[in-house]
């Protein structure tokens, strides 16, 4: 793996191929609706209750990875949405 991967695009690419490769199988049988961070460096991944849990103990565990946080079993980590509602004070939303 390259050490020096800062592209997002490739890290969410590379993490998406770790995640489905080795460990989608068993994680979504087991750990659905938790979070999952995985180091593409070392393809180590770090489960939590919350996105928050996953990356502090992914944190704690290697400070210098590089991570990819997945839902177990959702299409996406968050939802983001737009509004153009005009008297709303912001127009994204993230859940």
């Amino acid at each position: 793996m390259n050490p020096q991967m800062t592209n997002p695009q490739q890290v969410a690419e590379t993490g998406q191929k770790i995640y489905q490769a080795r460990y989608q199988q068993e994680y979504e049988r087991l750990h659905s609706g938790k979070f999952v961070a995985i180091d593409v460096k070392s393809e180590t991944p770090y489960i939590g209750d919350t996105a928050s849990d996953a990356l502090q103990t992914a944190l704690a565990a290697s400070p210098r990875g590089v991570f990819h946080l997945i839902k177990i079993g959702s299409p996406g980590a968050f939802k983001v949405s737009y509004s153009p509602k005009p008297d709303a004070n912001v127009d994204w939303n993230f859940r």
